[in-house]
Formats: structure tokens, sequence, C-alpha cells
């Protein structure tokens, strides 16, 4: 066995970490006079009794979830650290409905309780599907923190009409709130324009509750709303629209009958980039009744939204030539257009469309329309759309 004589030199990185002496001692052999090398000692104790504004800078830096998760793992005060910088805070359910949960509906009003005042920086809230508020959420909902921008309600139909209006009154920052298929109506909607006149953002679609009554206090109470989402809301008419200031860019329509007065009234204010209009493909009498988009309307919305950069026309069976030659004409800014499930759409059509918005960049058609499309296309000098051919 061979081995290393204690006057054989160790190659540098094995072995022992020489110590103040030993390099003290081999200075003076060496006819060098040098000070001793201390190895100096960071005590962990002094980690966690740094300035809170570097932890915060710390906690910022890092990447993953993991590092943010096991950064407030170390000290009650790199905790509250973590808690500070929490924004985002989804309690989704999986079950829409309470009696699918594992815990009952007071444990998990409870919890988003408690979360709620656990984070009070945060700005994106989602409480989707999620069983409603009780007694005890409701005594502590001065804890809360009034930093919401963005709040999500989506298929919470279990909220009576006495706890929205409550939900509403702990988030008077809100600029965007998501209503999907909930169980707002029209009291609702007052007291949402009262507790958050800031609202820019608002999306209804399927609440069959609101009546265009509660619409109309909503578009007249917040002036800074510009995107609003009201699809199959089967108790509108769109009168509610009458008389409003005008502030919508953006529009989500449908299911309910858009005749030339209300078309009038949504297109007064002449801002709309986005505009979504849909019938579903039903047979029944009393749904064309309902919802109708015909020829008349897109000539009335092409003249009336110069600044149109998308629109959404899906199985508008009503709409003939002289609408989409309209298209072509008006709506110079048109980025996308979907004419899914158009039957009337013809080669003429399509020509107009293409020769007219030279700015556009999608078009989505019908699957059978790929053979008629592809000689259209090539009008377009260098700068054809990105056709999408929808099955």
């Amino acid at each position: 066995m061979m081995s290393l004589s204690p006057n054989r030199k160790r190659k540098q990185g094995f072995g022992k970490i020489p110590t103040s002496k030993t390099l003290q001692e081999q200075g003076v052999k060496n006819n060098h006079v040098e000070r001793p090398c201390k190895i100096s000692r960071i005590s962990l104790s002094s980690v966690p009794s740094l300035p809170g504004d570097c932890l915060d800078l710390i906690f910022k830096c890092l990447k993953t979830r993991d590092d943010r998760n096991s950064f407030g793992l170390t000290c009650h005060q790199w905790l509250h650290i973590r808690d500070n910088n929490q924004e985002s805070l989804w309690c989704k359910s999986r079950n829409y409905e309470p009696a699918d949960s594992k815990i009952s509906s007071e444990s998990s009003a409870i919890i988003i309780c408690n979360l709620l005042i656990r984070f009070q920086n945060l700005q994106c809230l989602s409480l989707k599907g999620c069983p409603g508020i009780s007694e005890v959420v409701t005594s502590k909902s001065q804890s809360f923190g009034s930093k919401v921008r963005t709040l999500d309600l989506r298929f919470c139909s279990v909220y009576s009409d006495m706890q929205l209006p409550l939900v509403f009154s702990w988030f008077p920052c809100l600029t965007y709130i998501d209503l999907y298929s909930s169980n707002i109506n029209d009291k609702g909607l007052v007291a949402l324009a009262k507790c958050c006149p800031s609202l820019k953002t608002v999306d209804l679609s399927q609440c069959c509750s609101i009546t265009d009554s509660g619409l109309s206090f909503l578009l007249q109470n917040c002036r800074e709303l510009r995107s609003l989402g009201i699809s199959c809301c089967s108790s509108i008419t769109g009168v509610g629209f009458l008389g409003c200031s005008q502030t919508l860019t953006q529009l989500g329509a449908g299911g309910y009958k858009l005749n030339q007065e209300v078309i009038n009234a949504i297109i007064s204010g002449g801002e709309l980039e986005y505009l979504y209009l849909e019938t579903a493909p039903d047979e029944s009498a009393e749904f064309k009744e309902r919802c109708i988009i015909n020829t008349e309307a897109v000539l009335t919305i092409s003249k009336g939204c110069p600044l149109l950069k998308h629109l959404f026309l899906s199985n508008c069976e009503e709409v003939e030539l002289e609408g989409w030659k309209a298209i072509g004409m008006n709506c110079k800014e048109l980025e996308q257009l979907y004419v899914m499930g158009c039957q009337k759409l013809c080669d003429i059509g399509l020509q107009a469309i293409c020769d007219g918005c030279n700015k556009l960049i999608e078009f989505y058609i019908d699957g059978e329309k790929n053979s008629c499309s592809s000689s259209i296309l090539e009008h377009f000098d260098g700068k054809k759309p990105e056709l999408i051919l929808w099955s």
C-alpha cells in the first residue's frame, strides 16, 4: 500500500485547511513578514436581522415558486416578507357544487377568510366555484386587504342577493370582475356600480337574472368601463344601452334581440375596437326572434365603428352580400375577422373584404371555404392574412 509520508507535499485542494498558525510559520520560513490570516465566519443569526427592504429585494429576485415558498420557511420575519409579496390567490373548487367537496362549505369559507387576512397586498383573487361566505367571514371582513384589482366569481351561483353586495364592498378598488354564470341580478349590479366605480372590465355572460335596468345603472355609474360581456343574458333586450355615456371599446353580446335602435345605441360612442356578436345554431323560432344579426345590422356597425379591429360574427346566417361589402369599405382598421357559420358569405363578399381590409391579419372562415379562398387571398400584395379554417 502506497502512503504519503509526513514530509511529502500534498496537492493543492486536498487535505485539511491550513490554520492561521501554520500560515504564519510558513511566512517566517520564507522570510516574509505577513499578518496572520484569519478566516471570518458569518453567524447565521445575523441573516434574518437584515433590513426589511433588503429581504424584500432578495425575495423579488427569486424566480421559481419553490424558492419563494422555501423563503417563507426560514423564520417568521421572512414569512411576513413572503406574505406581503403575495399578489395572486386562486381558491378554485374542483367541483362547483359545495356538496361534492370533501370539506364543508363553512370550513371552506373560514379558510378563504383566513387567507384574505393573511395576504394584505393581493392584486388578483379568484373564488371560482367556491362556497358562499358565512357569518364568520362577514365578522372579519374589516381585516381584509382593499388592494384587490381583479376578482373572479365565475360559477358562484351559491351567493345570495345579500351576500354579493357585501363581497363587492370588500374590494372598492376593483378594475376587473368576472361574474360569468353567477347569480347576480339588478340589485347586485347596482351594488357593484356603487362599491366599485373604477371598474374597467365586467363579464356578465350567462347571468340570466339581470335586465336592462341593472345594465343601464352600471353603464351610467361606471364611467371608466371599457370592456363588457353580456352574451346569452336572456333577460336583456339591449335597451339598457340607450341614453348611456359610451366609453366601451370592447363588447361581447348575443342571445337577445338586437334591433336597429339598440345597435345604434351600442355604437353611439364610436370607440368600439372589439365586437363579439354570435347567434347560436338553434333552429327554434323563439331564439331566432330574440337574436337577429342581419345585413342592416352589419351595415350600421361597419359605418358606426371606424376603429373596429376585431369583429366576431359567428352563425350570423342573415348577413348577405351588402353587409360583407360594407365591412370591406368601412372597416379599414380591421385586424381579425371571424365569419364561421355565415352561410351567405360568397366569393364576391370575400373579395370585397380582402380588397378593403388591408390591415387584416387573421381571417377565420369555415373549412369548406378553402377552395374559394386561396385565389382571393392572392390580391394581398405580399401582406396576406393568416387564413384559419374552422372545422
